[in-house]
Order: structure tokens, then sequence, then C-alpha cells
């Protein structure tokens, strides 16, 4: 019976190990659960404020593009300025001409 005492020992002894093996794994598992839900937690916070970020940049794209139109539409409108601004040098320099020969002619300076 000694045989079998010794086998039956050993095998409690096993058993007991196992146990403590198993109560290990058990903590681990439990604080890789932890891990994996704090990770998800911070996985959302930054999914939120990628898609947010996301959102302003392409409101900022949207707004780029009605800028620049704008102001191609403000460039055509304001090109024919150009012409004036030319014929009005030329008809300043014109008139002061006629105002000087008329102040002479009537003699008024």
């Amino acid at each position: 019976m000694t045989d079998n005492d010794d086998r039956m020992t050993r095998f409690e002894q096993r058993l007991d190990a196992l146990g403590g093996d198993v109560r290990v794994l058990k903590d681990d598992v439990g604080v890789l659960k932890g891990d994996v839900h704090r990770l998800r937690v911070l996985y959302e916070q930054h999914d939120t404020k990628i898609r947010t970020i996301a959102e302003v940049q392409a409101h900022h794209g949207r707004q780029l593009e009605e800028h620049g139109t704008l102001l191609r539409e403000i460039k055509q409108e304001l090109a024919p300025l150009g012409d004036i601004r030319d014929f009005v040098h030329r008809i300043a320099d014109e008139h002061e001409r006629r105002l000087s020969a008329l102040e002479k002619h009537t003699g008024i300076q």
C-alpha cells in the first residue's frame, strides 16, 4: 500500500500545483481583460477625436475651395478697373492741359 500511497501523494501534489497554476492563469486572464477594456475605451476616445478632426479638416477644405472661387470671381469683376485706371490717367492728363489752356486764354489763374 505504500506504493499506492506514494502515487496518491504525488498525484495530490501535482493536482495542488495545477490548481495554483490555474489560479495564476485566472489572475493573468483577469488582468488581460482589464487591459483590453482600457484599450477599447482609449480607442473609442481617440476614434471620436480622429473623426472630429477629419470632419473639421473636410469643412475647412470646403471653406477654402469656396473662398478660392469667390476670390477668382472678385478678380474677374475687378479686371475692368485696370482699364478704367489707364483711361482716367490719360483723360486726367488731357483735362489738366485743357484747364491750363483755358486759364491762359481767359486770364484766370
